[in-house]
């Protein structure tokens, strides 16, 4: 079993998946943005967003299926998709080479999120990286909330974030949404 967690850009996904999964046990986490980044150091002419190319799709999928048959049996994917369109693509793959897959979405307001590009990054605050991810992540904010409020978005389960929700908040619904799952496998 596979369980997509979506989510505004700038939450510290890894660590609210590693929290999520030591809390449940018997939960492995894939980062599907470290294959993103790899590939960035690797391939020329990927598009802007790498999620878009089809090897970084392969990869993932392939990653999560071969995590789920190899290890604990279930697994964690915290990778924000926030295309109705390729989180479809990407769950048919998963779900074509005979794994379950559950999506979980986190649901924030647009103050929310900015304030999230504006407090979380892995740069200095005042660096040219910093600017570069805040700016990448601002201007494609409309992309996430369009995804949010779209009726059929493929998402199982949405979580509500509240205005003040700390990554350490996150966890704890994650967690409740994924235990009936897990308690089915």
């Amino acid at each position: 079993m596979i369980i997509v967690v979506t989510g505004p850009w700038a939450l510290p996904r890894m660590e609210i998946a590693r929290a999520v999964a030591g809390r449940l046990g018997g939960v492995e986490v894939v980062d599907g943005e470290q294959l993103g980044f790899a590939l960035m150091e690797f391939r020329t002419g990927l598009p802007e967003n790498f999620q878009e190319d089809p090897v970084w799709q392969a990869l993932f999928t392939s990653l999560c299926v071969h995590t789920a048959r190899h290890g604990s049996g279930c697994v964690l994917a915290p990778m924000n998709v926030h295309s109705s369109e390729r989180l479809s693509l990407l769950r048919a793959d998963i779900a074509r080479r005979g794994e379950t897959v559950h999506v979980v979405g986190l649901r924030a307001p647009r103050e929310y999120c900015e304030r999230l590009a504006d407090t979380f990054s892995f740069f200095e605050r005042d660096s040219a990286d910093y600017h570069r991810v805040r700016n990448w992540q601002l201007a494609r904010l409309g992309e996430y909330l369009e995804f949010v409020e779209h009726p059929r978005a493929p998402v199982d389960h949405w979580i509500d974030l509240l205005p003040d929700a700390s990554s350490e908040w996150v966890v704890s619904p994650i967690a409740q949404a994924m235990t009936p799952l897990l308690a089915k496998r």
